[in-house]
């Protein structure tokens, strides 16, 4: 495990358990990385997302004090902000009980998000926002023609996968995992989602009114 020193740094602040922690480490493991030991970042689309990556700049300030700056790459319309902490970095690898910041899959989630029903929808809300989307299914039975909502969340961690099943599972839903994404596939449930977790991604937002059949 990497070695606390947080007293002989520029001091940042140490979040206790709360639904906003819970929806920034959901966040970090979806679109989040360890640049180095002294940096995360937190990719996003520079194109449909800014209004995403100003939330996630100010969760970041909210959270731990600090200040970030973004990293554009117009060509290929993407982004990192960046978070330089060498004690935000102790704190992520601590929180996910990592003993090398280079393998964030091996994480284990904190005992203390499955402890409250809003720690567990915090955390939900995190990884739907940094990598799930809102889509339409569409298909003629008895040549009518039927559309439906769907959600699907992709990660190529089974680690991953396998958490959010079991933690939408816990919250009422009935998700399936189909190779690597994690799906709710009936408009009911796109419904409850957005009605009880929702998002902060105006992207998503925005594809699940613009979705209604």
């Amino acid at each position: 495990m990497i070695k606390n020193n947080y007293s002989r740094r520029k001091a940042i602040n140490l979040p206790l358990p709360s639904e906003k922690l819970a929806e920034f480490i959901g966040i970090f493991l979806g679109d989040g990385s360890f640049r180095n030991k002294y940096q995360i970042a937190v990719s996003y689309n520079h194109k449909n997302e800014i209004e995403y990556a100003d939330y996630i700049e100010n969760l970041i300030a909210y959270l731990f004090g600090l200040k970030t700056k973004r990293l554009i790459r117009e060509k290929y319309g993407s982004a990192d902000i960046i978070a330089n902490s060498s004690n935000l970095v102790d704190f992520l690898s601590d929180e996910l009980m990592l003993a090398d910041i280079k393998k964030k899959d091996k994480f284990i989630l904190p005992k203390w998000v499955w402890k409250s029903d809003k720690y567990k929808m915090g955390f939900i809300r995190g990884l739907f926002d940094a990598e799930g989307c809102v889509y339409r299914h569409t298909y003629i039975s008895n040549k009518k023609v039927y559309t439906y909502k769907k959600i699907a969340i992709t990660n190529y961690s089974s680690r991953v996968l396998v958490l959010l099943k079991n933690l939408l599972l816990e919250t009422g839903f009935h998700p399936a995992i189909y190779h690597n994404r994690v799906h709710l596939y009936t408009q009911q449930e796109v419904n409850s989602f957005f009605g009880l977790i929702g998002t902060n991604n105006n992207k998503n937002r925005l594809r699940f009114e613009k979705s209604l059949p």
